[in-house]
C-alpha cells in the first residue's frame, strides 16, 4: 500500500472518529439540556396523542374564510409545542380542529390549544375539572380570569389606543376526564398571546423543576404576560396549585 493511500485512510478514519465523537457529544448535551422537557411530556408520548386547536368558524370569521381561522398566537404555541415534543421522540403529531374531534378521540392523550371561548373541547374539559382559575362566561366573551379561592379577578390590560399590553392565561395538566388513564394539557390564553406564553412556560426550567410539575401531579397555573412589539415577553406566574382530580366538577356548574 502506498504512503499516499495510507495517509488518506488514516485521515478518513480520523475524520470519522471526530464526527462520531462530535455527534455523541451533541447528543449527550441535548439529552441533558432538554431532560426536564422530556420528563414533562413522557406520559403523553403514546401513539394516540392529539393536539386540538381553537378555530373560529362563526359569524364574520366564517364569511372571510370558510375553512375557519386560527389565531397567530395559537400557531406560535403549536410550533413551540411541536419542537418540545420532537425532543421527546414524537416526530408526527396529528393536528385536529376542535369541532372535528370525534367522541372516541376525546378519550386519547390530548393537548388542548386555546381557551373555552374558541376551543370547544377545552370548554367540555374545564366543565369537568375542579379548576379554581376560570374564565368568564363564554356567551359574554369575558376574557378575565377569576380565582375561586380568593375572589381575585385578573383582567387583560388594554392601552388607550386599544392595544393589548398584558395578556393572561391558564395552564393545566390533569387526567383526561373522558378517560382517566389518559392525560390532558390545556394551554388557554385570554387572547392568543397568553396561549403562546403557556407553551413557552413549558420550556422554562424553573417552572418544569417546581415540585408539583416535576413530580407529575395534576396542577393548574395562572399567569400574565407582557405584550410588546406584537410578541409575548416576560411571563409572571400568578399561582401554581395542585389540582384535586378526585373531586369531579358537575357539568353545567
Amino acid at each position: 500500500m502506498s504512503g499516499a493511500l495510507q495517509d488518506l485512510l488514516v485521515n478518513l478514519s480520523s475524520a470519522s472518529l471526530a464526527f462520531g465523537a462530535g455527534w455523541s457529544f451533541d447528543r449527550a448535551r441535548d439529552l441533558w439540556r432538554f431532560r426536564d422537557t422530556r420528563g414533562f411530556w413522557k406520559p403523553f408520548t403514546a401513539h394516540d396523542l392529539k393536539m386540538v386547536t381553537s378555530i373560529f368558524i362563526q359569524e364574520e370569521h366564517y364569511i372571510w374564510e370558510r375553512s375557519g381561522l386560527v389565531g397567530v398566537g395559537d400557531v406560535l404555541a403549536i410550533h413551540e409545542l411541536r419542537q418540545q415534543l420532537q425532543r421527546t421522540g414524537v416526530k408526527h403529531l396529528p393536528l385536529t380542529p376542535s369541532h372535528h374531534l370525534t367522541g372516541l378521540e376525546r378519550r386519547a392523550n390530548l393537548i388542548l390549544v386555546g381557551g373555552p371561548h374558541s376551543n370547544r373541547v377545552t370548554a367540555e374539559v374545564v366543565q369537568r375539572l375542579p379548576l379554581t382559575y376560570t374564565f368568564g362566561p363564554v356567551e359574554e366573551h369575558d376574557a378575565r380570569i377569576t380565582d375561586a379561592r380568593t375572589g381575585e379577578i385578573l383582567s387583560p390590560d388594554i392601552t388607550p389606543d386599544n392595544q393589548l399590553a398584558v395578556d393572561l392565561g391558564i395552564l393545566v395538566r390533569a387526567p383526561n376526564p373522558f378517560q382517566p388513564d389518559r392525560h390532558i394539557v390545556i394551554l388557554a390564553g385570554s387572547f392568543g398571546f397568553g396561549t403562546s406564553a403557556a407553551a413557552r412556560l413549558l420550556s422554562d426550567p424553573e417552572f418544569l423543576n417546581h415540585p408539583l410539575v416535576s413530580g407529575g401531579s395534576p396542577f393548574e397555573a395562572a399567569f400574565s404576560v407582557e405584550v410588546v412589539g406584537g410578541e409575548p415577553q416576560r411571563i409572571d406566574l400568578k399561582g401554581l396549585r395542585e389540582l384535586d382530580t378526585a373531586v369531579r366538577r358537575q357539568t353545567g356548574t
